[in-house]
């Protein structure tokens, strides 16, 4: 996740990709989506209590308006070293999407050594959501994408170029995109949590390096 320009939306597109922009997406109808939401919310409640992050949680960063103490805390843990079974699912869809995209894109999967990290997102419609931002990078091959724990309605803005796209949120489907595309959340009215998973998919090379045992191999 990058914080350039965070809320700014007028925020353009930056990537330098000459290939058409596609989504990637699967529908995991096998994944239990109930399941899920109960321990992304137990997650939740650890975090903000200061049992799943070592050391200090991050403070005054342009999250904070989210509310959500695990999209604040992103870069302090990874959601795919969480041991369950739909995770697992999950991570295998990130994959797939990934080699798809990389023959879309014209690279090699293998060669490129990608690398994966995960967080999850709790929003309430009356606390906050994730205004428009960028993930780094200026296209393919770095990669971002979420996956719709409970979500449904709702709807996340793409500025793809020149023109905003409406992504409508369907509950078990992951999508990926490349980077480059300021996105945003749209509002939405109804009461409870609303639960993604958020990733982000990038060569082993670009890693950021002062994160020591964060990044994973994407095999």
């Amino acid at each position: 996740m990058n914080n350039y320009e965070y809320g700014d939306s007028h925020q353009p597109s930056v990537s330098r990709s000459k290939k058409e922009h596609l989504f990637f997406e699967r529908q995991i109808d096998i994944n239990d989506t109930d399941h899920l939401a109960k321990l992304m919310l137990d997650l939740n409640e650890r975090i903000s209590r200061g049992e799943v992050i070592k050391g200090d949680r991050n403070q005054h960063t342009p999250w904070d308006n989210s509310g959500s103490q695990p999209t604040i805390n992103w870069n302090k843990y990874n959601v795919f070293q969480v041991y369950d079974k739909n995770i697992h699912t999950l991570f295998r869809a990130v994959r797939d999407m990934t080699v798809e995209a990389c023959k879309h894109y014209e690279l090699d999967f293998t060669k490129e050594q990608f690398m994966v990290q995960g967080w999850f997102n709790v929003n309430y419609n009356h606390i906050g959501k994730l205004d428009w931002h960028e993930h780094g990078g200026e296209g393919a091959p770095h990669f971002h994408g979420y996956y719709c724990v409970k979500a449904e309605p709702s709807i996340t803005y793409y500025r793809v170029f020149e023109k905003e796209i409406e992504n409508h949120n369907k509950n078990n489907r992951a999508i990926l995109s490349e980077t480059g595309h300021p996105h945003a959340m749209g509002d939405w009215d109804w009461e409870g949590p609303r639960i993604t998973i958020a990733y982000d998919v990038i060569p082993l090379r670009l890693i950021p390096m002062e994160w020591e045992q964060h990044w994973i191999p994407l095999v």
